[in-house]
């Protein structure tokens, strides 16, 4: 039976990376009655590390980290209650909402195990190392986070990763991730990674040797800087920008478009105004260019404007270093993470972004038939205002302050029509059906 296999590995403790994207393909594979798989290639060094993915919709069966099942108890369930343990007084647990042990810190500060049925990970505090461990105690696996560019490595890295010991042999994470597809990957599985920047040689031999069906995600402007995105003729990408794709064509690459979403909720056709209510969307780092959107409001604020914005994602310490550095005046709230941003309270989606290449929040919110005030940027942005009069772009920061109270008008109207027919392009019918070809290698 074909199987839709994510490949991905996180470098930030807030945030896997790529979970949206991630989570509405686990949706697609259910829509298509077949199984979903999400391999994350490096440890999750965090008690109760599926729990975070589950909040965001993922299932329980579709989670697996490719260093943790080299031990035997490495997936299963947390069961340990904290009364069946001896701990020392200065010992410090960590239990789940069910009341197991997630994770123990030991008050020697020498480190912390990580617990599912038993303790299946110790992270060394002094040597900076990971031990996994079967259950009846044996050491099953070794690893160690390595900059190659500080020290030397002794096996291969582009890199900064982790690097494994395992019955004296010692991998790359490319290395131990292959080891792992021998024994589980079948010929009829669309297997994906996320994203295509970092250099995989081992993994392309696998690949190409055994005949997979195998793309690698281009998520951004690999054009802005050819000499460093990485691209190789006899790899087949998946691109998230229909002129994008394009443009890699010409260039001789095998490239598909593939929306990172779809649409499902068709909102309704109406006028809109005058324009109040305002949202943004993303994880609020430099690129999204967030301190612009607050100076512009603060500012509007400031000449008695009744507009406001709220602003949905990002971790609680990047929101806080946001409330430190600016006097947040009332018309601008910080939501933060939510399980589904509600769009259909709100006129219209505002982004600055310095770059987009789809912009997922963009077309869910043109979905629920919001209008859209977009940063005048490649690809994304320009490519949907080209296709509807609902969609105004700005350049500065003065244009987007005369945009807003021109939209904050009495008598400004504005319909949504358009944006909802160009949320339509990206249906879960469509998506899908891109799938299916993908599965059926008729792409």
């Amino acid at each position: 039976m074909s199987r839709i296999i994510t490949l991905h590995s996180f470098t930030e403790i807030q945030r896997y990376g790529f979970e949206t994207t991630q989570f509405y393909r686990a949706r697609i594979a259910r829509y298509l009655g077949i199984d979903y798989l999400h391999l994350l290639t490096n440890p999750q060094v965090r008690p109760d590390w599926k729990a975070d993915l589950k909040k965001l919709g993922f299932l329980e069966k579709e989670l697996i980290c490719v260093p943790h099942s080299f031990s035997d108890i490495g997936h299963d369930s947390l069961s340990v209650k904290p009364e069946t343990l001896n701990l020392s007084d200065s010992d410090t647990l960590e239990l789940t909402a069910d009341g197991f042990v997630s994770s123990l810190t030991l008050g020697d500060g020498s480190g912390r195990y990580y617990y599912t049925s038993g303790p299946f990970l110790f992270e060394s505090f002094k040597k900076k190392e990971l031990q996994w461990f079967h259950k009846n105690g044996d050491l099953a696996l070794e690893g160690r986070f390595i900059d190659p560019f500080i020290e030397p490595s002794p096996v291969s890295l582009f890199y900064p990763e982790y690097i494994f010991r395992k019955d004296g042999v010692i991998y790359s994470e490319e290395d131990l991730l292959v080891k792992f597809l021998v024994d589980i990957a079948q010929d009829t599985d669309l297997i994906i990674r996320d994203q295509q920047s970092i250099p995989k040689p081992s993994l392309w031999r696998y690949m190409e040797n055994t005949g997979k069906n195998y793309y690698e995600v281009i998520h951004s402007n690999v054009l802005m800087n050819m000499s460093h995105a990485n691209l190789r003729k006899k790899n087949n990408y998946l691109v998230a920008s229909e002129s994008l794709t394009e443009s890699l064509r010409q260039l001789d690459y095998n490239a598909r478009f593939l929306a990172p979403i779809f649409t499902e909720k068709k909102g309704e056709v109406k006028d809109i105004g005058p324009i109040l209510d305002y949202c943004l969307v993303g994880h609020m780092e430099e690129i999204k260019n967030i301190d612009l959107v607050i100076e512009v409001f603060t500012e509007l604020y400031k000449r008695g404007s009744n507009v406001h914005i709220t602003f949905y994602g990002g971790s609680e310490k990047r929101l806080q270093q946001l409330r430190n550095q600016y006097n947040l005046p009332p018309i601008i709230q910080l939501k933060g993470i939510v399980n589904e941003v509600p769009y259909h309270l709100h006129q219209c989606y505002l982004s600055a972004s310095y770059t987009e290449l789809f912009s997922n929040a963009c077309v869910e919110a043109l979905s629920h038939g919001l209008l859209a005030l977009l940063s005048d940027v490649d690809i994304a942005h320009r490519f949907y205002a080209g296709q509807s009069n609902a969609i105004n772009l700005f350049k500065t920061k003065s244009e987007l302050i005369q945009k807003i109270e021109e939209m904050e008008q009495t008598g400004y109207r504005q319909s949504n029509a358009e944006n909802i027919a160009l949320a339509t392009h990206y249906s879960l019918g469509t998506v899908a059906q891109s799938y299916r070809e993908l599965l059926d290698r008729k792409f």
